[in-house]
């Protein structure tokens, strides 16, 4: 695949898929995971081809293991981060990341050559801002 699409773009393609993935992990992609990848996709220029990909992925779950191994010769070290971090955000949308989700963050994360340490400092990193927006939820609610 990554033969047929420019360098960066196959890399796009692999991140897309990999956010399918993880917001399969626990079962289910509900709405807000669906619309959150919607917007992602929304954001890039893809073909109609490339999001059919996007479509039968929904329909049908990837190995994400394969995917992360092909992405990550594509992407370098701050690109595997940010990655990392979009994961983690996609499965946060609902304002709790499921176990399911966060076991295949981290394999996906080591399979891209992140170290466990690297992996909490995101993870945790994420869980501070839904702690802040929750905090602000709070601030803003109580003078309603």
């Amino acid at each position: 695949m990554q033969e047929i699409l420019g360098f960066k773009k196959g890399s796009k393609i692999y991140e897309i898929r990999l956010l399918i993935c993880v917001a399969q992990a626990d079962g289910y992609i509900d709405e807000i995971e669906k619309e959150c990848i919607f917007r992602q996709v929304q954001q890039d220029l893809f073909s109609v081809k490339e999001r059919q990909i996007f479509h039968d992925d929904i329909e049908n779950p990837k190995d994400w293991k394969l995917l992360a191994e092909e992405i990550a010769p594509l992407i370098n070290w701050s690109e595997k981060l940010f990655l990392t971090r979009k994961l983690f955000k996609l499965a946060s949308k609902d304002n709790f990341i499921q176990k399911e989700e966060t076991d295949m963050i981290y394999q996906i994360a080591r399979t891209l050559g992140i170290d466990q340490k690297k992996i909490q400092e995101i993870e945790n990193w994420v869980i501070e801002g839904m702690d802040w927006a929750a905090r602000w939820s709070n601030i803003v609610s109580k003078d309603i």
